[in-house]
């Protein structure tokens, strides 16, 4: 009876080390379901759940400022994933214990991905007003 139990404390205890489990533990924090849900409400999907009924099926983008298409909403989560992740490569940059041509890779990478990002939604954007 005690070995069975020194066998599951093992198993819990080797479950607990897995890269598995420490990796979604890491990801089910707070601050990752807050960053989530911002890049879900900022792509669009709350407003293509509610409008894109109205959009007939064929159509990959629409000229309208109110409602989009599939396509634009899977085009806006990606650009707000890219912006987010610009954001952390930035971030991880300013980091200290990092030699000078890592931080600096970081910060200029960070930096390239937040303006194709701007460069994407702002193109979208005058694409659907006409400009």
């Amino acid at each position: 009876m005690r070995s069975e139990k020194t066998a599951m404390r093992l198993d819990a205890d080797d479950l607990r080390r897995s890269k598995v489990v420490k990796n979604l533990s890491r990801l089910l924090k707070t601050e990752a379901l807050f960053v989530v849900a911002a890049v879900l409400l900022a792509g669009g999907l709350i407003n293509y759940l509610l409008e894109g009924i109205n959009v007939p099926a064929g159509t990959l983008l629409t000229r309208s400022l109110r409602t989009q298409s599939i396509v634009e909403t899977l085009a806006y989560l990606l650009v707000a994933f890219m912006g987010v992740g610009g954001t952390f490569l930035v971030y991880r940059s300013g980091q200290t214990g990092k030699g000078i041509r890592e931080s600096g890779l970081f910060f200029v990478s960070g930096v390239i991905i937040l303006l194709i990002s701007f460069f994407l939604v702002f193109s979208f954007w005058s694409f659907k007003t006409g400009a």
